[in-house]
């Protein structure tokens, strides 16, 4: 499929809480439309992941689409699998497709195999600090 023929972006919404915060639907949306006008992005209906914790059949299921797409915009990177092993084949599926992904509520992309190494760091950072912080101070 020729780069002109790619057209909008997928919306990626959780049904789960993010962060320990559990978003609406129409909210995330919301954010999601926001986002893809202020960036001059033609955005498509989101599709919602299943709440189920480690759940992300919804996320894979559209990887066969990604040719025909310009990418996937998330709500927000901490949407992003938990596991590495995961994430990478998230990164490999978009990348190798030509699609790209965006990350909403951090301003973020990954357009190259070079980006991920920072969604990476923050996801370390992220993983070291929720081992460091006692039980009773996380949601």
């Amino acid at each position: 499929m020729s780069e002109k023929a790619r057209r909008g972006w997928r919306g990626y919404a959780f049904t789960r809480p993010i962060a320990g915060s559990t978003i609406p639907h129409r909210v995330q949306n919301l954010v999601l439309r926001t986002y893809a006008e202020r960036h001059g992005l033609l955005f498509l209906l989101s599709v919602f992941e299943y709440h189920h914790d480690g759940s992300y059949m919804m996320l894979e299921s559209l990887y066969e689409n990604l040719p025909a797409i310009e990418g996937l915009l998330f709500y927000s990177l901490n949407m992003l699998p938990e596991g590495r092993a995961a994430r990478e084949r998230l990164y490999d599926a978009v990348l190798s497709s030509g699609a790209g992904l965006r990350f909403a509520l951090e301003e973020m992309q990954v357009s190259k195999r070079e980006d991920v190494a920072l969604v990476e760091d923050i996801m370390a950072v992220k993983a070291l600090a929720r081992e460091r912080v006692p039980a009773e101070l996380v949601p």
